[in-house]
C-alpha cells in the first residue's frame, strides 16, 4: 500500500506492509541484485520486511538507494551522505534519515508480551512510573526508545535496565523523552519523539 507515515524533519517513514514479496519487487528496478539476496531467506515474511525496507527508503528519497551493513550488522548508505535506521515488527516497516551521526529508530507492534519480560530491560524506579491505566503501552514506549539508543551505541554487553536511562514522563499518546546511556564514558544524552499508533508504538531521535 501507498507510505503509511511520513514525516520530513527528520526524514521518517513507516510503510504498511500489505504486499507480497513480488508485488514489492515489481516497485523496484534492482531485481537481478535483489534476486540474489531474496534466495538466501527462508520466509515469505523476511523477504517482504526485506523488500518493505527498500520500498520505503525509495519512497522518503524519491530515487531507489543501496542499503549496506557494517561487520556488526548496522546498515548504511554508501551511496548517500545520510545516516540510516530501520526497525520492522508485525507488518510494518520504519526507516529513519539523518545527516548526521546516530540514528536510531525502533516500532513495535502493540501486545500485550511486553508484560512478561519488563524486568529485562527497566529499572524499579522506572517501573515504578509506568502509568497503570496505560501500562502496556507505556512499557512499550520505555522498550523502543531502550531499543533504539542501543542501536546507536553500537556496544555489546548492554544492559537496559543498568545502562539506559529514561527521564520521567507522562503517558501521552505522543510525545518526547531524554534518554541517557552510561555504558561508554561518554555518558551521552539524546531527545526522542514517540507516537502510540492504532496497531503499534514508534520511537525516533529527532
Amino acid at each position: 500500500m501507498p507510505l503509511y507515515l511520513k514525516q520530513i524533519v527528520p526524514l521518517m517513514g513507516v510503510w504498511k506492509v500489505n504486499e507480497s514479496a513480488d508485488e514489492l519487487l515489481s516497485l523496484l528496478t534492482q531485481t537481478d541484485r535483489y534476486l540474489l539476496f531474496l534466495e538466501k531467506m527462508r520466509t515469505e515474511n523476511r523477504k517482504t520486511e526485506w523488500l518493505a525496507v527498500r520500498v520505503l527508503l525509495k519512497e522518503l528519497l524519491g530515487k531507489e538507494t543501496v542499503i549496506a551493513y557494517h561487520d556488526n550488522g548496522a546498515p548504511y548508505l554508501p551511496e548517500r551522505d545520510l545516516f540510516i535506521s530501520i526497525s520492522h515488527t508485525k507488518g510494518y516497516v520504519a526507516v529513519l534519515l539523518l545527516d548526521k551521526p546516530p540514528a536510531g529508530i525502533d516500532i513495535e507492534y502493540r501486545a500485550n508480551r511486553i508484560l512478561k519480560v519488563r524486568s529485562r530491560f527497566i529499572s524499579p524506579e522506572e517501573d515504578s512510573r509506568i502509568d497503570p491505566a496505560n501500562e502496556t503501552d507505556h512499557l512499550l514506549i520505555y522498550w523502543c526508545a531502550k531499543e533504539a539508543l542501543f542501536k546507536m551505541m553500537g556496544q555489546h554487553e548492554v544492559d537496559f535496565a543498568k545502562h539506559i536511562h529514561i527521564a520521567p514522563f507522562p503517558y501521552k499518546k505522543s510525545g518526547d523523552l531524554a534518554i541517557t546511556e552510561t555504558r561508554t564514558s561518554q555518558a551521552a544524552s539524546y531527545l526522542f519523539t514517540y507516537r502510540v499508533d492504532t496497531d503499534f508504538v514508534l520511537v525516533f531521535m529527532k
